[in-house]
Formats: C-alpha cells, sequence, structure tokens
C-alpha cells in the first residue's frame, strides 16, 4: 500500500498517510480538487484531481458537481385569456356589446373626439441603469480583486515546487546524521555511501552538494534549484544545516521568504 503526501498551505508537506485516510480527507474537505499530493514513484507532485482514479475518488467527485434543475415552468393560463385558432383573443359577447352602448352618455349628436393620446416614451429602465452602474463599479473592485489574488497564488505555486525540491534533502539528512554518529566528522559526496552532486538532480533540484560549512563545526546540504519557472529562484541555492551538538536541522536560502516553506524563513 502507498504512503501519500499532500502539501497544506499553513503546515507546509503532511504526511505520510495511506489512501483511506486521503478519501477520508477530501471527503471532510481538509483537501481538495487542486491539492498538489505525492507518492514514491511520481515523478512530481501532481493535482488531486489527475490522482482520482488510483485514489478511488471518481465517483465522489462526479457527485460533488451535480446537473442543474430545469427552471420551473409558469403557469397555463385561464381558459377564457386562451387566444382563439386565429391569433386573436376570444371577442366578447353580443350581449356585452349591448350592454357597454347602454351606459353610453345620451346627446344630440356624436361625441367630438378625443385626441389620440401620444406614444408612450421609450428609454432605459430604473432597474437595467442600476445594472450597468453597478457594472461599472465592479469592474475596477474586480481588477483589485485579481491584482491581489494572482500574485498570491503564484507565490503558493512557487512554494510547492520549493517544498518537492526539499524532499530530496529528507533522505540525506538521514544519512548525514548516521553518518556523523559512526565517524565523529561531516561527510562530503565522495563519502561512503554517497553520490555526486549532480547524481541528485531532479525536476527541481539541479545538484545537492553535502559537506562542511565554512568556519563551523555544521555539516551541510547545499541544493540549487531549477524547473521552479521563476528568475528569482532558478539557480539560487537552498542549504540544510546538521548541528552535530544538538543533532538539529535548520533551514537557510538566498530566496526571498515569501517563496519559502514556513520551516525556512528567516
Amino acid at each position: 500500500m502507498s504512503n501519500w503526501y499532500y502539501h497544506d498551505p499553513a503546515q507546509g508537506r503532511v504526511g505520510p498517510i495511506d489512501v483511506d485516510a486521503v478519501r477520508g480527507h477530501y471527503r471532510a474537505g481538509r483537501i481538495r480538487r487542486d491539492t498538489l499530493m505525492w507518492r514514491e514513484g511520481l515523478r512530481e507532485w501532481q493535482p488531486l484531481e489527475r490522482l482520482s482514479s488510483e485514489l478511488g475518488l471518481d465517483e465522489d467527485m462526479l457527485s460533488s458537481n451535480p446537473p442543474p434543475l430545469p427552471p420551473d415552468l409558469p403557469p397555463e393560463l385561464p381558459a377564457q385569456l386562451q387566444p382563439m385558432a386565429g391569433g386573436d383573443a376570444q371577442a366578447p359577447s353580443a350581449g356585452h356589446a349591448y350592454r357597454a352602448q347602454a351606459h353610453q352618455a345620451p346627446g344630440p349628436g356624436p361625441s367630438p373626439a378625443r385626441p389620440a393620446a401620444p406614444p408612450p416614451r421609450r428609454g432605459l429602465s430604473g432597474c437595467v441603469i442600476v445594472l450597468i452602474v453597478l457594472a461599472a463599479l465592479s469592474i475596477p473592485v474586480i481588477g483589485i480583486l485579481a491584482a491581489i489574488a494572482l500574485p498570491a497564488y503564484q507565490d503558493y505555486t512557487h512554494r510547492a515546487k520549493i517544498s518537492e525540491a526539499l524532499l530530496i534533502s529528507s533522505q540525506l539528512k538521514i544519512q548525514v546524521a548516521e553518518y556523523v554518529a559512526a565517524h565523529d566528522a561531516c561527510p562530503d559526496n565522495a563519502s561512503e555511501g554517497f553520490k555526486p552532486a549532480a547524481a541528485y538532480a531532479g525536476p527541481r533540484v539541479a545538484k545537492a552538494e553535502i559537506g562542511e560549512f565554512e568556519d563551523s563545526d555544521r555539516c551541510g546540504i547545499q541544493l540549487e534549484l531549477r524547473g521552479v519557472g521563476n528568475d528569482q529562484i532558478d539557480g539560487k541555492k537552498l542549504w540544510q544545516e546538521y548541528d552535530r551538538s544538538s543533532g538539529a536541522w535548520t533551514c537557510g536560502s538566498e530566496i526571498a521568504d515569501r517563496f519559502l516553506p514556513a520551516q525556512c524563513r528567516g
């Protein structure tokens, strides 16, 4: 059974968890379709919706988008108001016409014709004017929201790719700590059990250098990043320092904090 990891904006990488736990997180709303997922064997992190078949979530994703209900139909007109076969409304009966004439005011001659009422003036209704005004006001608001949301989303994707690069150093950190415990010295890429720097290359890492930091007794792993798609990140260094006395690891970088996972900031 594969162990899965997912990326949480607040916590960073979360896992390992099994497939049942992934399904439970999705159904509880803790992860979504665009949450980045990874397991051993995948070349890179991928959105959950691309892995739905493997995770057994196809039916859940289909059921989360039900088809819209049909609109309600208007009620039928009463029978006396239904149009006639020729397209005209039902004409009044002769009795109706007689009663209408009986109520006309008597007079010696025909009453003068009244002037025809002027045609109604045509123009925009009040509702249409309100909608136009609201649309005009909403355009700058949408522009402001887009200007805020787009950079925030881009920073999120950059952090996810850097978190992917940090996965390479996870196993190396264990190897470095074991080497220090056995030899009381920092290893380098030529030490037993380690590989040349370029041999650790991946989609987000150009090379991984292992050695001792200058002017200190701290061992280190230095990653050179690539494939992120940002000139402020690609080609830059990110390092993990191992304090031999305390056994603690710290993360540092020459990259701006807004691009980094929480554990590497500052």
